[in-house]
């Protein structure tokens, strides 16, 4: 083997070697100034830690909306609905007529009492001689107990209108419900923030979101007792009568001319009533009169002074007017 063909490949070799401790100075130093950058930034971020932390509290969690909180623990709405069972608000109507209506309003008391109930309103319209001829009592009972208080409603008369209704609210429940929960913990968060603020600034931010929910998390909780109200107790209200029950008729020709019949016969029996009022009068001023005029007639006729007939003239003669002719001898 000869040396000059060694030569070259020892070169090569050396150049290899050379470049490689090179690679690994460069790449040491620049390890080395990563890890100083790493390290000033970080103790800037430290440094200036404090004051963002400051600015975060009025930031983002101060400020956000009521949607972003409503997201924490956010159920879906049919599980809501299936776990809060179908929310119906039922009331009934019924018209009685009744013997006597003090009697049949302190009987439909007692029932609201022995129900759970209560009295909501009573009127009692007095007719001719102070007698009660009409009336509504209206009653509110718990739910549970509406089909019962009904059926012992009816037996205080003669049942000649009965009507009863529900009204499904459970989505307006569930949703309601929801946004109570949601703003509740809200408000608490707001709390929290604000114990821990330290800036003026935040504080005044921070007191401004939690009056602005607080106001809206009491609204939301009337409307809530409102329904929760309005779902368990029904109201029953019942028109009492001494009287017929009579139903309101249906538009037309036919209701036209039974409301125009209907007005005539009042209008008639009121001209009739008028007319007996006034007559009584007009008799007792004729009976005075007529005397009175039949007196001033007799003597305007016999106290009237006799006035002369005038005499005919006779027929002109050539000497002048011919005078009457002379009385005949006999």
């Amino acid at each position: 083997m000869s040396t000059h063909g060694l030569r070259p490949t020892r070169r090569h070799g050396r150049r290899l070697a050379t470049a490689a401790l090179a690679g690994l100075l460069v790449t040491g130093s620049l390890a080395a100034c990563g890890g100083g950058g790493d390290e000033s930034g970080a103790d800037s971020g430290a440094a200036s830690g404090g004051s963002s932390q400051q600015d975060s509290v009025a930031g983002p969690q101060a400020k956000g909306g009521a949607d972003g909180d409503r997201a924490v623990g956010a159920v879906s709405p049919e599980s809501a609905r299936a776990s809060a069972g179908q929310k119906l608000v039922r009331r009934a109507n019924l018209q009685l007529k009744v013997e006597e209506l003090p009697d049949a309003a302190s009987r439909i008391r007692s029932i609201a009492a022995r129900q759970g109930g209560v009295v909501v309103s009573e009127e009692l319209y007095s007719g001719e001689r102070g007698r009660d001829t009409s009336g509504t009592v209206t009653i509110s009972v718990p739910a549970a107990q509406l089909d019962a208080t009904i059926e012992l409603i009816a037996k205080v008369g003669e049942v000649q209108f009965r009507n009863s209704s529900s009204e499904d609210v459970t989505g307006t429940y569930v949703d309601t419900q929801a946004r109570v929960t949601s703003m509740t913990a809200s408000v608490a968060r707001i709390r929290d923030l604000l114990s821990r603020a330290s800036n003026v600034n935040d504080l005044v931010a921070l007191e401004n979101e939690l009056s602005q929910r607080q106001a809206e998390l009491d609204a939301l909780t009337a409307q809530l007792d409102s329904l929760k109200d309005s779902v368990s107790m029904s109201p029953v209200s019942v028109t009492l009568s001494t009287d017929d029950y009579e139903p309101v008729a249906a538009g037309g020709f036919l209701s036209g001319l039974t409301s125009g019949w209907k007005a005539f016969v009042t209008s008639a029996a009121v001209l009739a009533t008028v007319v007996g009022a006034v007559l009584p009068f007009a008799v007792a001023i004729g009976l005075v009169l007529a005397p009175v005029v039949w007196w001033l007639r007799r003597r305007r006729h016999g106290g009237a002074p006799l006035i002369p007939q005038a005499v005919p003239a006779g027929p002109a003669g050539p000497g002048g007017p011919v005078g009457p002719p002379p009385p005949s001898a006999g």
